[in-house]
């Protein structure tokens, strides 16, 4: 199956100079309720602000289960703090094992936006999943409008698409940006 191609493998944890990467667990759900209620992260994002932290654990479940489809693997991690143990972020790869390609979403919770920890993230993210075989390309879409997400793709070596993309938000037209990294080029040798 898709999981056996090496990208399923990614989905353990991953650890970066300031933060440690736990793959999603249900658990998660009473530790990180708080900073997923901030409805200031919805500004952006056509997803609904979890009611409690019952609904966020089923939110979490289906993000566990997946798409159910083979040639799609959901890969979530919950970003903490080391040293402090306070939840960072929420960061999340679609893979689609047949394009090649991984979407990226995350959500930097407010303590910890404008600290560069989604570079960070992101960053050790593509680094792991460019490792495994079959990944040859992140893409990272973003409302035009939410500038700290696209000054964080662009310092973690994203390149913006040339035209924006028509979008919808809640229901009303947006427009989105889109960018790609690219597998490093194995050096010459």
């Amino acid at each position: 199956g898709a999981r056996d191609s090496g990208v399923g493998r990614v989905d353990a944890d991953v650890e970066v100079d300031r933060l440690d990467l736990e793959p999603l667990r249900l658990s998660h759900a009473e530790t990180c309720f708080a900073a997923f209620a901030d409805p200031s992260l919805y500004r952006y994002v056509d997803l609904p602000m979890p009611a409690d932290a019952g609904e966020l654990r089923e939110r979490f479940a289906g993000w566990r289960r997946g798409s159910g489809r083979p040639e799609e693997i959901w890969l979530n991690w919950i970003a903490f703090e080391r040293g402090t143990g306070r939840a960072a972020g929420w960061f999340q790869a679609t893979v689609q094992v047949a394009d090649g390609e991984a979407h990226i979403a995350y959500f930097v919770f407010g303590a910890f936006q404008r600290r560069g920890v989604a570079v960070e993230a992101v960053r050790a993210i593509a680094e792991r999943l460019f490792a495994a075989p079959g990944v040859s390309t992140l893409i990272a879409q973003t409302d035009e409008r939410n500038e700290a997400s696209r000054r964080a793709a662009v310092a973690a070596g994203f390149v913006a698409d040339p035209l924006p993309v028509a979008s919808t938000l809640r229901g009303e037209p947006s427009t989105d940006r889109v960018f790609r990294l690219r597998r490093p080029s194995a050096p010459a040798g």
